[in-house]
């Protein structure tokens, strides 16, 4: 989740929250009827917590998937194209040295 979304959720949603116990309290119901209507309106929020809380661990594990894919090379991979960047470095550094002792022989 990004954090402009949180930024704006959170506080919208204790508003909300804010909102609906002042609406109840003050509403012509009973005692009974109104800690009913508390208990339901608390058990929505709790349900849309546990959404924002499973969609952000989706969320989660799909970034950790990809940072584990980045990062799968086994240890022996890695230390084999180290070895080829090495190569191709001194296979380069001997190209130079080649043509630079080509161009001086000819100046």
């Amino acid at each position: 989740m990004s954090n402009d979304r949180s930024n704006i959720l959170v506080p919208l949603l204790a508003g909300l929250a804010a909102g609906a116990v002042l609406g109840l309290l003050l509403a012509p119901r009973s005692g009974a009827e109104t800690r009913e209507a508390l208990r339901k309106k608390a058990g929505d929020a709790k349900d849309g917590l546990n959404d924002l809380v499973d969609e952000a661990r989706e969320r989660w594990d799909k970034a950790k998937g990809r940072t584990s894919e980045a990062a799968s090379m086994t240890k022996d991979e890695v230390q084999d194209f180290v070895r080829f960047l090495f190569d191709e470095g001194r296979d380069l550094w001997d190209r130079v040295k080649d043509d630079h002792r080509k161009h001086s022989v000819r100046s």
